[in-house]
């Protein structure tokens, strides 16, 4: 029973793996988390496509997480926002995130044009929370992977 977990545990490690090193693997999925939670709607898939392979990283480990944490994107939205409004020193308009929503599936181009001062709170929220978090997590997800990896290497040679 043991040898058949071990066997599927190496090839699920080789499916998400696929020839990346554990550094690769944990940059995969924080650069898809945090291109996930931007707070422009419809922009992931093409700069998670641009980044994996400008730096080699794993586009269908990132597509599927970014899949994942797309939802996430609709908590952190409204105080990605108010942090950036407060970053500036105004305060926003108020919108609700039904608001917004309505408003891109409306109009992607109007939605950007009527509420860029909202987007620019948004983006500014987001890189000072979601890109130093992002690093921090690297790092643990980094060690995690690599304590994993040799773990593995040794129950196979084992």
């Amino acid at each position: 029973m043991t040898t058949k977990l071990i066997k599927i545990w190496d090839k699920f490690m080789a499916l998400l793996k696929q020839g990346l090193t554990p550094k690769q693997l944990a940059l995969s999925v924080v650069v898809s988390a945090v291109v996930s939670v931007f707070p422009i709607f419809g922009v992931s898939t093409i700069v998670l496509t641009c980044l994996a392979l400008s730096f080699r990283l794993n586009l269908p480990v990132m597509i599927v997480f970014s899949y994942i944490i797309e939802p996430l994107k609709l908590l952190v939205l409204i105080p990605f926002i108010n942090i950036g409004a407060s970053v500036i020193g105004t305060e926003h308009t108020l919108l609700s995130f039904n608001a917004i929503k309505t408003s891109y599936d409306t109009s992607f181009w109007g939605t950007v044009g009527e509420l860029s001062y909202e987007l620019l709170c948004g983006s500014i929220g987001w890189l000072l929370t979601a890109i130093p978090l992002g690093i921090v997590i690297y790092f643990i997800l980094k060690g995690i992977l690599t304590a994993l990896d040799k773990s593995g290497n040794q129950l196979i040679n084992n």
